[in-house]
């Protein structure tokens, strides 16, 4: 009679857990008999309420005030540099020097920046084996062209790359090349971090979405330290700066939510549970840069766990984007007194007939069509992940030359396939 008192009672304490969904029906004997139940009951509530024992209940609660101070930290940050920016001059890059004569010997000689190419070779492999590994399922093969990814690359910077920009930032050494140096008025500025690079082309048709799902693969190596997220920047065309700040979050890659994820992860592992707001360690994550090439990119500073490993800038983009952006690196070097390969001569001399004074005004005019047709470029990509359907242009990849003031050689169509014989 006693046993079958116990069994009963046994039984109403099960369907008291089950109806209530509450710990507090469970006891400690219970738990000891059946864990796995009574487990299984608390976890909607996040927290160990089968046995309520304080340590657990604090450990969340500590978790939970991490975080809040985590972002408070960066709530201050942020505040602060948009009343820096409301107060500083527009900067929409490093100032660019004219590279001749003397100035090219305020950065670092040939042969150090051949001595850092040497360094960052290495490196290079790791980043390389890197993208294969965590990306190289999802790029588009002859068997599966819908794959999120058309192409990933990578590449470090040439020899006359790193001497012509640390030139621009009078980084005169190997170590403030990596690291940067503080000028004579106390501002930081930075070493070139895009030594060692990479770049994700997404696929047409794909939005935010898609590129979050691909950079997701990212958060679980940065929770466990596989990697470390050093940077986030956006980078975002000046031809948008007057629209509203919705209408500008339209042109980028990924939202503010996703962001604010990658940089959670990060410091999560940087902070652990710290709670007091000013010994918390932030991320570097500066406004939204307004690039005067007029092009929409993330830009994500990272670095392997791995020895030997060195920072690497990895760069997401779509497909079009990425296609307008490789003939309009060579017209901005170009414009901006660096060097051009030998052979893209041909493009050079039809550049060239621009910079005297009588045809100041065309090339005025031509910078204005550049600048409308990489913002074509990417309006395009949205337009296409709004239809899902692939639009092509009946004379090439760029908005023609019809509406601008320009004889028909500088139609950036006739340009590219100028530039890609140039290549042939």
């Amino acid at each position: 009679m006693w046993q079958l008192f116990e069994r009963k009672k046994m039984n109403i304490q099960k369907i008291l857990s089950v109806k209530f969904n509450n710990a507090l029906f469970c006891n400690k004997a219970d738990n000891k008999t059946q864990p796995k139940f009574g487990l299984m009951m608390s976890q909607p509530l996040n927290c160990d309420m089968v046995s309520f024992q304080g340590r657990a209940v604090k450990v969340i609660a500590k978790d939970v005030q991490a975080a809040i101070a985590r972002r408070e930290a960066r709530a201050i940050r942020d505040a602060k540099q948009i009343t820096e920016a409301k107060h500083a001059p527009e900067k929409t890059a490093p100032t660019k020097k004219n590279l001749s004569g003397e100035e090219r010997k305020r950065g670092v000689s040939i042969s150090t920046a051949k001595r850092i190419r040497n360094m960052i070779l290495a490196s290079q492999e790791q980043v390389q084996d890197f993208m294969g590994r965590i990306f190289g399922d999802l790029k588009v093969t002859e068997i599966s062209l819908k794959n999120l990814i058309i192409d990933f690359s990578d590449r470090a910077k040439s020899e006359v790359s790193i001497m012509e920009k640390s030139a621009t930032r009078d980084l005169g050494s190997i170590e403030e090349v990596f690291h940067g140096r503080t000028d004579i008025d106390g501002t930081k500025i930075e070493g070139i971090t895009d030594l060692n690079a990479s770049k994700i082309v997404m696929n047409y048709k794909t939005g935010k979405t898609e590129t979050e799902n691909v950079l997701s693969r990212l958060i679980p190596l940065i929770k466990t330290g596989q990697i470390t997220l050093h940077e986030i920047e956006l980078q975002r065309p000046s031809a948008i700066k007057t629209l509203g700040k919705k209408e500008q979050e339209e042109f980028d890659y990924v939202s503010k939510a996703f962001l604010d994820k990658l940089e959670d992860a990060q410091e999560e592992v940087l902070n652990g549970l710290e709670i007091n707001p000013d010994k918390i360690k932030l991320i570097n994550r500066p406004l939204p840069k307004y690039t005067k090439f007029n092009y929409c990119a993330l830009h994500l500073i990272l670095q392997l766990n791995e020895k030997g490993s060195k920072p690497f800038e990895m760069q997401i983009m779509g497909a079009r984007e990425a296609q307008g952006k490789i003939f309009d690196d060579k017209r901005f070097k170009f414009f901006d007194g660096k060097e051009l390969d030998k052979k893209y001569a041909p493009l050079v001399e039809s550049w060239k007939r621009l910079l005297s004074d009588e045809n100041e005004t065309a090339k005025e005019e031509f910078f204005r069509y550049c600048k409308d047709a990489n913002l074509q470029l990417r309006k395009d990509e949205i337009q296409e992940n709004i239809t899902q359907r692939f639009l092509k242009r009946p004379n090439g990849l760029f908005k023609t030359i019809r509406e601008y003031k320009l004889t028909p050689e500088y139609d950036l169509n006739e340009q590219y396939k100028l530039m890609l014989s140039c290549e042939a």
